[in-house]
């Protein structure tokens, strides 16, 4: 068995949306397990249930899922967009052994209410109590925001795959500095694995200007950036080349994590 690696999905997604990169990683002998977040399984009622979760409740829901898997050592955890703000949350609490974050969303401290993300969040933010609303990204939105530059035929694919996400996590994100409980702060020293962040030029959602100040929140955290690619980088034409040097990456930490007297390390 090679070491765990769990995925945790972005805003509007489940944890389908991360089979391209379980698929690369685990050709690469990692022991990959991907959870789909409370409330985000398509469904009837599923606008219903999400409308007022906390990213809280998703921080939660993951360190559940992780020690339920009960792990011989600890994971490493790898998050897309909003999935990369709930990795950093939880990754104190699990004592991660690394973060993957790809385009991730940022922590309280840092403004990400940037020109780029008016055009998709001015229509969230514009309707009366959008805080404890659910919402879903528009056909038009996922092409133009989300998944810009890919072509038309995947992205017609993807507009059925999405869900309604949660108007109070959207808050708490965007407007962390209105939160009295301070859903989205990450101690300063809590995160003291090392870290990989990935931004993406094109990206619209969690621009990299944005993304750059995530990555100098943490000392030593490598950052690579992508100039052409948007949001979308779980799946598109460079996602293999990005999960190689991942793994690149990955490699020499975890064997140095897991070296001990007379055992190898599966990595």
């Amino acid at each position: 068995m090679g070491y765990p690696l769990v995925l945790i999905h972005g805003m509007w997604c489940t944890a389908e949306h991360l089979a391209k990169v379980d698929e690369l990683l685990s050709a690469r002998g990692y022991d990959c397990h991907r959870l789909t977040l409370p409330a985000h399984t398509p469904g009837p009622q599923q606008a219903e249930q999400v409308a007022a979760l906390s990213i809280r409740d998703y921080v939660r829901a993951t360190c559940e899922f992780v020690r339920a898997q009960n792990f011989s050592q600890p994971p490493v955890l790898l998050g897309h967009s909003m999935g990369g703000l709930i990795a950093q949350l939880a990754a104190p609490e699990l004592n991660a052994a690394a973060l993957v974050l790809l385009t991730p969303a940022a922590p309280a401290g840092i403004n990400s209410l940037v020109p780029e993300v008016l055009p998709v969040g001015l229509p969230i933010f514009s309707r009366w109590g959008f805080w404890k609303k659910p919402h879903r990204l528009s056909p038009e939105g996922l092409r133009r925001y989300a998944t810009n530059g890919l072509h038309f035929s995947y992205q017609d694919k993807l507009v059925n795959s999405l869900v309604h996400e949660s108007g109070r996590a959207i808050s708490e994100i965007v407007f962390w500095w209105a939160d009295g409980g301070k859903a989205t702060r990450v101690p300063a020293g809590a995160v003291r694995c090392p870290v990989y962040v990935v931004s993406a030029g094109a990206d619209k959602l969690t621009p990299a200007s944005v993304v750059r100040k995530v990555a100098a929140r943490y000392p030593g955290a490598t950052h690579r950036h992508w100039p052409g690619r948007s949001h979308w980088v779980i799946d598109d034409l460079d996602t293999e080349d990005m999960v190689h040097e991942i793994d690149g990456w990955l490699r020499p930490i975890l064997r140095r994590a897991t070296r001990a007297p007379g055992k190898v390390a599966r990595v």
